[in-house]
């Protein structure tokens, strides 16, 4: 039996497709599922970043996980392999929230965490018995899981198997590592708690370690949604890794760092970056969106802290409050610039499949489709809302939102906020702005003159 795994890219907003000669690091989930499968299924794994999937090699099964982001070309990919008569089963966080659309798609629909439905959708499919639905009754457990195959990948496209050049002296290459899955807030906006739950389940931290050591990490990048978010199992976390010797990045709340000692632990680990989710200067607008654990007074002396102990922050903001006013986008990048932050990625606020903040825009009329995912022309990244306020229309949200993110990565502010002094990590932090510089000008043409 022979099973294709395909990882969907996304459209742009000029209706392309997103192609990548190569990437950081890899998806875990497609080498995850390769693990769960027996071991006398042959597996390949397919990367449409790369190029359009092999719809002519022969396999028994085509296996497609996908984003909401990515959904609208993951239905194209499926569509054309079911048109070739090639059986095709779907799952991931998008497919398990919105099951029934998937089901228009798909022969099979995997819904949930798939360490139990997976290898049972296999053993029923060999035995022609395949049900169209998978559902996951319980959350699984995380105790001995295997490790990703990341073998069956074509390693020459991602960075983090190259371990020559320039790359060795970096933070990255990074290897996808989990430790825990669950989140225990409920902010309006993300879809985490209604795809794994509000608890917080951790994986043994000698099963992490191992996974470490198996896949050969020189350094990794924990994908749990906040790594701190149980202080006593981070620590046990963060004193196993001081053994290995990595350097790692990952997740977490700004309010970690009222824990000056577990932020210094995690840097004595190897932490060298976090991402963490400010989004808004507003409390009036953090409240709306249930983030009520984000104390806007606090950003300062956290961001402090965490320059302190030697963690560059990746600061997320979200734009698209109700009320919010045309001055937030340039009061944000002076705030970042002001406090050194060394990177900030910025989003409009999105309504994803099973969140409260989509069922709410729903039933006030804020979305111009209730499925925009689903739309070439809306599934791009200002599509889905309607701007009704006179002050801040569509394309004035848009020009102040680029204008101000433009600026932040300008030569001036970079120097600014990494040169004045030079942070303790100044060369990479430089390297890296000028990444984020040039995927911008990609996405944007904001840097073409």
């Amino acid at each position: 039996m022979k099973i294709k795994l395909i990882e969907p890219t996304r459209c742009l907003g000029n209706g392309q497709l997103l192609r990548k000669p190569w990437l950081i690091s890899p998806s875990l989930t497609l080498p995850y599922l390769a693990a769960l499968a027996p071991d006398d299924v042959e597996i390949v794994i397919e990367n449409d970043y790369f190029g359009e999937p092999n719809y002519e090699e022969p396999v028994d099964l085509v296996g497609i996980t996908s984003y909401t982001n990515r959904a609208l070309r993951a239905y194209e990919i499926a569509d054309e392999f079911r048109r070739r008569k090639v059986p095709v089963v779907m799952g991931g966080i998008h497919v398990s929230l919105a099951p029934d659309e998937a089901a228009e798609h798909a022969d099979t629909v995997v819904v949930g965490e798939a360490e139990e439905t997976w290898p049972q959708f296999i053993e029923d499919f060999r035995k022609g018995r395949a049900k169209e639905r998978y559902t996951a009754e319980r959350y699984p457990s995380l105790a001995n899981l295997p490790p990703p195959k990341f073998p069956l990948l074509d390693q020459s496209r991602y960075m983090c198997f190259r371990p020559k050049g320039l790359w060795r002296l970096l933070p990255t290459p990074l290897m996808p590592i989990q430790a825990a899955r669950g989140c225990p807030h409920n902010c309006e906006f993300c879809s985490v708690a209604a795809f794994s739950g509000r608890q917080y389940r951790a994986r043994p931290v000698g099963d992490v370690i191992a996974e470490i050591k198996a896949v050969g990490a020189r350094s990794c990048f924990f994908v749990d949604d906040n790594i701190f978010a149980a202080p006593q199992y981070a620590r046990e976390l963060f004193r196993a890794l001081i053994a290995l010797g990595l350097k790692w990045t990952g997740q977490g709340t700004l309010a970690a760092a009222k824990d000056r000692e577990l932020l210094e632990l995690a840097a004595e680990s190897g932490c060298v970056a976090m991402c963490v989710g400010l989004e808004s200067l507003s409390r009036k607008h953090l409240h709306s969106v249930r983030k009520t654990h984000n104390v806007v007074e606090d950003y300062p002396k956290h961001l402090k802290t965490y320059r302190d102990v030697g963690i560059s922050v990746t600061a997320t903001m979200i734009f698209g409050f109700d009320t919010e006013d045309a001055s937030s986008f340039d009061e944000s990048c002076d705030f970042l610039v002001r406090h050194r932050v060394p990177f900030t990625h910025w989003f409009p606020l999105t309504p994803y499949p099973g969140t409260a903040l989509l069922a709410r825009l729903r039933e006030e009329g804020g979305l111009k489709d209730d499925r925009w995912w689903l739309r070439r022309d809306l599934a791009r990244r200002f599509g889905p809302l309607k701007f009704p306020s006179a002050e801040v229309t569509e394309e004035v949200f848009r020009e102040r939102f680029f204008r101000a993110w433009k600026r932040f990565y300008s030569w001036r502010n970079i120097a600014r906020r990494i040169l004045l002094p030079p942070a303790k990590r100044w060369p990479i932090e430089i390297l890296f702005n000028l990444a984020h510089r040039r995927d911008l000008s990609r996405d944007t043409s904001l840097f073409d003159t």
